[in-house]
C-alpha cells in the first residue's frame, strides 16, 4: 500500500502542467461533439461531521446547452436551462425555481469548459487507466476547495468529486454512458397536470 501511494505521488509530481492542459483540451474537444447524453448515475454526499453517506442513484439526461433531467425514486428534476421543476411524485407536488449553477449542480458544460480556466491543474493516472485531473481554484468566484475529474481512455467523464471549504464531499459518477441519441426536448420540459400542487419560487 505504501509503495502504491509513493508511486502515485511520484506520477503526480513528474507529469507537468502542460500535460494536464493538453488532457483538458482533449476533454473539451470531445465534449464539443456531444449534443446529448444519457447515463445511469450515482451521487454521494459525505459530511465530515456525519457518520453516514447520503447516496442517490437513478437516470441522468443532458442536452446542450444546459438542459438536464434527473430521475430517482419518486422524484424527477427537470431543467430547460432556465427553469427547474422539482417533481415529488409521492406527494403529487412540484416546486418551480430558476436554474442556478453552483458546485452542487452537475452541470457538464460548467465542469468541463468553465472550471479548468479558473483553476490550477494537476494530472494523475491510476493503474486502471482512468485519468484523474485535480482542479484547485485560483479565483475566489469558485466556492469549492478542489475538484477531481476522472475520465476514461476515450476522454469521457466518468466521475467528478468536489470538496468544499467545510470538508463536504460531493461525488457524481456516470455509468453506461450513451451520447448523441437525439433526445427529445420534451424530456427537458414540464407542464403540471391537473391536481398537482404547484409551488412557484421564481
Amino acid at each position: 500500500m505504501l509503495l502504491k501511494t509513493i508511486f502515485l505521488l511520484l506520477i503526480a509530481f513528474t507529469i507537468n502542467a502542460q500535460s494536464a492542459e493538453s488532457i483538458i483540451q482533449r476533454i473539451q474537444t470531445k465534449f464539443s461533439t456531444v449534443e446529448d447524453l444519457k447515463a445511469d448515475f450515482i451521487q454521494k454526499m459525505n459530511s465530515p461531521s456525519a457518520d453516514n453517506t447520503l447516496t442517490l442513484s437513478g437516470k441522468f439526461y443532458f442536452k446542450k446547452e444546459d438542459k438536464l433531467r434527473i430521475e430517482v425514486q419518486n422524484r424527477i428534476i427537470i431543467s430547460d436551462g432556465i427553469t427547474v421543476w422539482n417533481i415529488d411524485e409521492s406527494n403529487n407536488k412540484v416546486i418551480i425555481s430558476l436554474y442556478d449553477v453552483d458546485y452542487t449542480t452537475f452541470s457538464l458544460p460548467t465542469i468541463i469548459n468553465a472550471y479548468p480556466d479558473l483553476c490550477d491543474k494537476e494530472l494523475i493516472s491510476d493503474e486502471s487507466g482512468t485519468t484523474m485531473i485535480k482542479l484547485v481554484p485560483t479565483e475566489d468566484q469558485l466556492s469549492f476547495k478542489s475538484a477531481i475529474i476522472s475520465v476514461d481512455r476515450n476522454d469521457n467523464i466518468e466521475k467528478v468529486e468536489i470538496t468544499d471549504f467545510n470538508g463536504m464531499q460531493f461525488l457524481f459518477e456516470l455509468e453506461s454512458i450513451k451520447t448523441n441519441s437525439d433526445l427529445s426536448d420534451q424530456l427537458f420540459n414540464y407542464e403540471p397536470a391537473e391536481g398537482v400542487e404547484v409551488i412557484d419560487l421564481r
